[in-house]
């Protein structure tokens, strides 16, 4: 069975989506750990569509998003007359198959890692934006059903979360066994966990919710922050810290329409981007209890 793991934050301008993309494509390519290559889904669950740009050719992302096998398919069995102050609601509570909508990135059939992808659409803005006191049942039936299908299929789910209370992170949350929460050295980094922490421990389902790692990202390459220092040093915060940081390297942000990616990278520092991206993935999937 697959573990589910939200890359999120409340806060922007953490590297929400390089985290995500990097951990899901390095994990399907490579050992880590003890684990062998494994079969990695990401989901695109952000309207900005962030990461489907990353992994996919544009002609290749507005073929499918035309063909409307998108994260919207998910939470709706129509997207004809969406409305931008409604939700519409799923008259259907059978969301599609895991196979209809997943776009093959990578496939090295030696290893039987892959890398799949679920690509989002702005359209998802229609839902983000509708009236909060709408009836979503159907969409979190829908959501919880596919999920349920997707950890019988792959090693790994890594989902790409919007950064907002919405029923997004709300289902997101909810189907999930692990949150990664990617902290960069900004002001109030520290009220930002404060409040992730809060809305994880608020939008769990019953008495178990997923278990929160914070991820140090776009930290430098020597030393560690006041940031940094002052969130490992937090009672509240130190135990969910990884030990490993991604730290800031121009090989990260790279990637756009499939390529670019640092393990093809030959530009400077990309052989350290790489080694610091190992050791990250490695604990990771080593936290998330796969072996």
């Amino acid at each position: 069975m697959a573990s589910v793991v939200t890359v999120m934050n409340m806060k922007g301008g953490v590297g929400k989506t390089t985290v995500a993309l990097h951990l899901a494509g390095l994990a399907a390519r490579i050992k880590v750990g003890a684990a062998s290559p494994l079969k990695v889904l990401a989901i695109d669950y952000d309207p900005q569509f962030n990461l489907s740009q990353a992994l996919l050719p544009s002609k290749e992302y507005f073929k499918r998003e035309s063909e409307r096998k998108t994260t919207l398919a998910i939470l709706l069995d129509d997207d004809k007359d969406l409305d931008p102050f409604d939700i519409q609601v799923a008259g259907n509570h059978k969301p599609p198959k895991v196979q209809d909508l997943a776009v093959n990135i990578t496939h090295n059939k030696a290893s039987g890692g892959r890398l799949d992808l679920i690509p989002s659409t702005l359209d998802l803005m229609y839902v983000a934006l509708g009236q909060t006191n709408a009836h979503i049942g159907p969409m979190e039936e829908r959501f919880a059903k596919f999920i349920n299908e997707v950890r019988t299929i792959y090693d790994l789910v890594v989902i790409d979360c919007h950064p907002a209370g919405s029923v997004f992170t709300q289902t997101s949350l909810r189907n999930s066994d692990h949150v990664i929460i990617p902290v960069a050295p900004q002001p109030y980094a520290v009220r930002g966990i404060g409040l992730m922490l809060e809305f994880i421990q608020a939008k769990k389902a019953g008495a178990n919710g997923p278990t929160p790692h914070i991820l140090f990202n776009l930290a430098p390459r020597w030393g560690s922050t006041p940031e940094e220092q002052a969130i490992r040093g937090n009672a509240k915060f130190s135990q969910y810290c990884l030990k490993n940081n991604l730290k800031k390297f121009k090989a990260f942000r790279d990637p756009e329409g499939g390529k670019g990616f640092v393990w093809t990278s030959d530009k400077p520092y990309s052989d350290e981007a790489y080694d610091n991206l190992c050791k990250v993935t490695s604990e990771v999937v080593g936290k998330v209890g796969i072996k």
